[in-house]
This record gives C-alpha cells, structure tokens and sequence, in this order.
C-alpha cells in the first residue's frame, strides 16, 4: 500500500469516527422563546401524591452526558424499593460499572474497584467519584415529569396538556415521546435535561427509557 492510500485509509476512518462521536453527542433540544411558563402546582398534586405511594417501580434506560471534560454513554438500572434507591450505571462508562444507593439516611457508592465510598448526596457523591454531576434526588421525580417538591419551578406544556419543559434547581428539563408505561401511565420516553455552566460551556444529561417496571 502506498502512501496516498494510507493518508486516505486514516482520513475516512478520522470521518467515520467524528461522524459517529456526533450521534451520540446528547443535544438538547431548543426551548420555545413565545410558548407560555406556567407556575401553577395543581397539575402536580395527584401524580405527587401517587409516586409517594408507590412502594417499588424499576426504570431502565440509555444514559449519556455531556460536560466540558467528558462525553460519555452508559447504561442505567434504577431501582426503587421500601424508600430506598439502588442505581447501577454500566457499560460503556469511563469510570466503569458503579452503584449507587441512597436514602433518607445517607448515600453509599460502589465504585468498579469494590471500593465503598459515603456521602449525604448522592450528586456530590456521583460528581466526586464518577465525575458524572447530575442532581438524581432530583432526577427521581423529573423521570416522572413531576418536579421536585422541594424546590421552585416554572414549565411548559404541549397541546397535549403534557409537561415538556421544566426549569428547576438550574436545569432546564425537556421531555418528549410520551408513550404508555404501564398501568396506564403515559411517561416521557426522552427526557434531555441541560445546565449552562459558563457562557460557552453546558452540562447535557439524555436518557432513553427503555422500560417501566411497576
């Protein structure tokens, strides 16, 4: 093989490489500019009221995140039973297979080492040992098109009367293909949730729901 022919080889392979990077590149998608910010907590009470009550629900899904250090893909497993969350992230993930579970009492991770570390939150924990920074206490109710009650919101809804923005605690929540999860639940099967860092840099959280469990 000449040299022509190798520079070629390793350019097309170079294409084929940041053509595929780009697919899974999370990109959040835009936030209509006229569309109506509602803040009323009405829609909220009775699915609020329900998630309380639900005892266990399984939620698997594609994860991939974008930060100003990272682009990364992986697997996600979560787990809620008797008031406990038991999350698995694996697969294609920089840090490896972790675990993480958290309470009302405190946060414990697993890391691919079989190293234990304990915290008080499971972002800060997430943040520090996977360097993966997403706010999940949160992210149990954003995954329901709920907000957290904790904190103040605004959102926006389709002509649906469905959630498909949510700003809340600095991230601006989109949700999109609501599909029927089970016992007649309709969910957001994409949810893209993204957070301005700098002006020029911004953290992307994409999940796609493969399944419920109830």
């Amino acid at each position: 093989m000449n040299k022509f022919s190798v520079d070629k080889t390793l350019v097309l392979l170079g294409m084929a490489f940041f053509l595929s990077a780009c697919k899974t590149i999370p990109t959040p998608p835009p936030i209509a500019q006229d569309a109506i910010w509602l803040k009323e907590s009405s829609p909220f009470v009775e699915p609020l009221a329900d998630l309380k009550l639900r005892q266990n629900w399984r939620y698997t899904a594609k994860v991939g995140i974008k930060t100003p250090e990272a682009r990364e893909q992986a697997n996600v497993v979560w787990q809620f039973a008797d008031q406990a969350n038991n999350v698995r992230l694996f697969g294609p993930l920089g840090a490896g297979a972790v675990r993480l579970q958290f309470d009302q009492f405190g946060v414990v991770l697993s890391d691919n080492k079989g190293v234990i570390h304990e915290g008080d939150s499971a972002e800060e924990l997430l943040t520090r040992i996977v360097g993966w920074p997403i706010p999940l206490e949160a992210l149990s109710y954003w995954l329901f098109a709920l907000p957290n009650p904790e904190a103040s919101y605004r959102y926006q809804q389709n002509e649906l009367g469905q959630l498909s923005v949510l700003e809340q605690q600095g991230w601006a929540i989109s949700y999109s293909n609501y599909r029927d999860a089970g016992h007649g639940k309709l969910l957001p099967r994409k949810v893209v949730a993204n957070k301005k860092v700098t002006p020029d840099d911004d953290i992307v959280v994409k999940l796609i729901s493969k399944g419920w469990e109830w």
